[in-house]
């Protein structure tokens, strides 16, 4: 059976940032590996997109920028329909190349603007991406 892959996305410039992290890190914890492939997308509070692994744990966010923690990089979400999913990093130069990796379907944390009124959702719309 091929697990379904889920961005769980989370943070932004929502007053409620933080909020939205613990409520990630409880969805991430929640969500069954032999069902699921989880990839934690977690926005920081100037909006800028990041993935990776280290993103699972809330001793991360103890730290002051976590562009610097190791596994950590930028990504963002192609609002095309036909790359439904994310691009790292997201600007790419010479030497270095970018990544696309598919996403089944979103799952929004974020907690107030930027969330739950609706901007996220519609961005994902764009993306062809369900939520």
């Amino acid at each position: 059976m091929t697990k379904l892959s889920v961005g769980v996305i989370f943070g932004s410039r929502s007053v409620e940032h933080d909020v939205s992290i613990v409520t990630a890190s409880q969805v991430m914890r929640a969500l069954d590996p032999a069902r699921y492939a989880v990839t934690p997308v977690y926005i920081d509070r100037e909006g800028r997109w990041f993935t990776g692994e280290a993103l699972r744990h809330l001793q991360t966010f103890e730290q002051e920028n976590v562009a610097t923690v190791a596994g950590v990089s930028e990504t963002v979400l192609a609002p095309s329909s036909a790359l439904p999913g994310l691009v790292t990093p997201p600007l790419s130069g010479r030497l270095r190349k970018n990544t696309f990796q598919k996403l089944d379907v979103a799952f929004p944390v974020v907690h107030g603007s930027h969330g739950e009124d609706g901007t996220l959702q519609g961005l994902c719309e764009l993306a062809n991406l369900p939520t």
